[in-house]
C-alpha cells in the first residue's frame, strides 16, 4: 500500500501482519519511530550501528551508485511486525537522509492520532492525498532541514502506514 510512499526514494516493504489491537499497535509503532528515528537529526551510520546492536535481522540492504544506500531491519514487537528503514542519498543539489517505520497492517487515522499525541505536533505544513488519490500525505516541518511525514492509505481504506523522518541538506557552491 505506502510503496509509492517511498517517492522519496529510499525502500519499500513487503507485507507484515499483526492481530493486535489498534491502540496498541499505533501507540507501539509510534514508540518505535521515536526510538529510532526522532533522538536527533536522521544518520545512516548511527542507525545502522544501533539497530545492529539490537541483532535486528537485516532485511533489505541496497547500494545504487555509490551516492544512494538502503537498509532496513525486520523489528518484531508484542503487536507484531514492522520494517525499520533508513536511506541516504547525495546528489548535487544537496544530501538526503531518511529514517522510517512502515507498517501495512496500521490504521493511517489511529498511528497519526498516536503521533500528534506523542510528539505534541501542531498543525501539519501539509495534509495531501497523493496525485493518484491512494494515499494521504501529512507533513510537518520538525526542525530546520528535518520534515516528518505520515503517509497512510486512509482515502481508500487501506491499511498501512510510513512514518518518516527526513533530513535534507543543500549543497552550498
Amino acid at each position: 500500500m505506502v510503496r509509492e510512499a517511498l517517492l522519496l526514494g529510499f525502500v519499500a516493504w513487503p507485507a507484515l501482519t499483526s492481530a493486535a489491537h489498534a491502540n496498541e499497535r499505533s501507540a507501539e509503532l509510534v514508540n518505535s519511530f521515536q526510538s529510532f528515528c526522532t533522538p536527533g537529526p536522521p544518520d545512516f551510520a548511527t542507525l545502522d550501528a544501533k539497530a545492529t546492536a539490537m541483532n535486528l535481522p537485516v532485511r533489505n540492504d541496497t547500494t545504487v551508485r555509490p551516492a544512494t544506500r538502503t537498509k532496513s531491519w525486520l523489528v518484531t514487537l508484542k503487536s507484531g511486525k514492522h520494517e525499520l528503514m533508513v536511506g541516504q542519498t547525495r546528489g548535487a543539489d544537496g544530501d538526503a537522509v531518511g529514517c522510517s517505520v512502515g507498517a501495512d497492517d496500521a490504521n493511517g487515522d489511529d498511528v497519526k492520532q498516536e503521533l500528534i499525541t506523542s510528539l505534541k505536533l501542531g498543525a501539519p505544513a501539509r495534509d495531501v492525498p497523493s496525485s493518484d488519490g491512494t494515499q494521504r500525505i501529512t507533513v510537518w516541518k520538525y526542525a530546520d532541514d528535518v520534515t516528518l511525514m505520515v503517509v497512510d492509505g486512509t482515502p481508500m481504506k487501506i491499511p498501512g502506514i510510513l512514518l518518516m523522518l527526513r533530513r535534507q541538506t543543500k549543497t552550498s557552491h
